[in-house]
């Protein structure tokens, strides 16, 4: 009987080593004494998280840095110890806060150290690691390591809609739903959100409320993304046109809406809709769009089921 493969996360956390563009980059290593070892900051996920969050999670117990995670760089699957598989999904970072100086060192990491990008090749003890710094170069190589972010999400578990006999924009979440909506708000943190978008609805609403909440963020309420049946528009210009609106945002954006208006707002930025629509998103699942200069980059797709 074979076993089950480990799911891991990390990041290679980057900064700027000075201020001019010449000076290049820094990434984020951290010293094992276990194995003696130089390597980037991962780990295994924990019941009931998504990879995101793991790799947030564990680049800031490693080095004392809360990161924001950006375009993802690779997966790699390998045996860790005979008999046993490990895959490791990486994500570009940038640090949010927190400081690498400062760490204290312990028995699972006692060295942290910013390491020139074109010196850290040799600082690192694993060819995995290298391969993963091979893919970060190459996105540092075309510029899509500085990409933004736009999240949209799939509303959570709702009411059901035959047994509602009230405003259908004020059906709300089950409560099973409010606990994926809760569920949702340390993915929401692994990006780093800053804008709230939201249909209408109520359900919508609900689904961001636990990391508005947490982060005393307000949620922007647009009925140019209610479902049709529900008064919403018919035709794909305003949906569009509020999509393009987060695209144009700076700073990360989450935006929720329903089932059968997503793939419309998906194609209005660029992502294939028909793949979604083959394979519609489950309640309270979520994809990730990196875009740069009106290009998609990178998308990812995730479930908590």
């Amino acid at each position: 009987m074979s076993r089950p493969v480990r799911m891991s996360a990390g990041a290679v956390v980057w900064r700027p080593a000075g201020s001019k563009a010449k000076d290049g980059l820094e990434i984020l290593l951290v010293h094992r004494p276990r194995h003696d070892d130089w390597t980037i900051p991962k780990g295994t996920v924990e019941r009931g998280e998504l990879r995101p969050t793991t790799a947030v999670r564990e680049v800031e117990e490693e080095t004392g840095v809360l990161a924001r995670l950006g375009v993802p760089l690779i997966e790699l699957e390998y045996e860790y110890t005979k008999g046993r598989t490990k895959n490791v999904a990486y994500w570009s970072a940038t640090p949010i806060s927190g400081d690498a100086d400062a760490y204290v060192p312990n028995r699972e990491i006692d060295g942290v150290s910013w390491v020139p990008l074109d010196k850290a090749t040799r600082r690192l003890s694993y060819d995995n690691d290298r391969a993963v710094l091979d893919a970060f170069v190459e996105r540092v190589e075309t510029g899509a390591h500085k990409t933004r972010t736009l999240i949209v999400v799939r509303h959570a578990q709702a009411r059901s809609r035959d047994r509602w006999r009230r405003d259908p924009l004020a059906r709300p979440l089950t409560a099973a739903g409010k606990r994926e909506a809760g569920r949702l708000r340390p993915v929401l943190a692994a990006y780093a959100i800053h804008h709230l978008h939201s249909s209408g609805a109520l359900r919508c609403v609900q689904t961001l409320s636990p990391y508005a909440d947490a982060l005393h963020r307000p949620i922007t309420v647009d009925h140019r993304l209610d479902e049709p049946r529900d008064g919403g528009p018919a035709k794909n210009r305003p949906v569009a046109e509020a999509l393009l609106e987060d695209v144009a945002h700076k700073r990360p954006v989450a935006v929720c809406g329903h089932r059968t208006v997503i793939p419309r707002m998906l194609k209005a930025v660029g992502v294939d809709a028909d793949a979604v629509s083959a394979s519609p998103l489950p309640p309270a699942g979520l994809v990730v769009v990196h875009h740069r200069r009106g290009e998609v980059l990178a998308t990812e797709h995730h479930a908590l089921h």
